[in-house]
């Protein structure tokens, strides 16, 4: 009875954080601006639920406030390279007609979005300089382990779908923070994954030299005080 107690607890707990950091994203990316927003929120986002993901407690705004602060220059830029990419692609979707060129925009669609799915759990997991090197790394992670990018696609668009049309009013509350939950654990698996893999496996993943020998996480975070 006391375990199904903690237990429920602690999925209350969680939820509660999600609902939270959902609206400390909306509420700095407003301040933002939007443009200039969204990048560090996520960012911020992304870093509080990777902690998370590593069994770690920690003081929620002041923590967030902090990532938002670290990268947020970078978290700017990054974020326009995506929306912009973003928007050239719907673009073309919506007026080219040629079936061929369909096909490929779609593909290509497909790889930018597996990027963008790990580009920001890259940023709080690894201290890389240069955005090129984290794109590219982006990439490589998300084809490398392509099985849990799929599944992840496939339990997001599955969960999302049946929020939208059963419980509209949930997505207000966890719909960018639980996404990018999501996002963060999976990301989490797959880091795990590929270092932990020895040197044969990782070359015939082609894993960027320089990465492979240099993890460089960032084991211990943000260090906030709890007062």
């Amino acid at each position: 009875m006391l375990k199904s107690v903690e237990r429920l607890n602690h999925v209350l707990t969680i939820i509660l954080n999600l609902v939270y950091v959902n609206f400390l994203w909306i509420l700095f990316t407003i301040m933002g601006l939007g443009i200039f927003g969204i990048g560090p929120s996520t960012y911020a986002l992304v870093s509080i639920c990777r902690q998370w993901v590593r069994g770690q407690s920690l003081p929620i705004f002041k923590t967030y406030w902090k990532y938002y602060k670290e990268s947020f220059r970078e978290s700017v830029v990054i974020s326009w390279i995506y929306l912009v990419g973003a928007i050239v692609l719907i673009v073309d979707l919506n007026h080219v007609s040629n079936w061929y060129v369909r096909v490929a925009l779609f593909v290509i669609s497909f790889i930018f979005l597996v990027s963008l799915v790990y580009i920001f759990p890259i940023m709080a997991h690894y201290n890389w300089k240069g955005i090129r090197i984290k794109i590219k790394m982006s990439l490589l992670f998300g084809f490398s382990c392509l099985q849990y990018s799929l599944v992840l696609f496939l339990v997001t668009g599955v969960m999302y779908w049946g929020a939208t049309n059963f419980f509209p009013g949930v997505l207000t509350f966890l719909g960018v923070s639980f996404l990018f939950y999501l996002i963060t654990w999976t990301a989490n698996q797959v880091f795990t994954r590929m270092e932990t893999m020895d040197t044969e496996e990782l070359e015939d993943k082609y894993i960027h030299q320089n990465a492979k020998e240099n993890w460089d996480e960032k084991t211990k975070g943000i260090k906030v005080s709890q007062c």
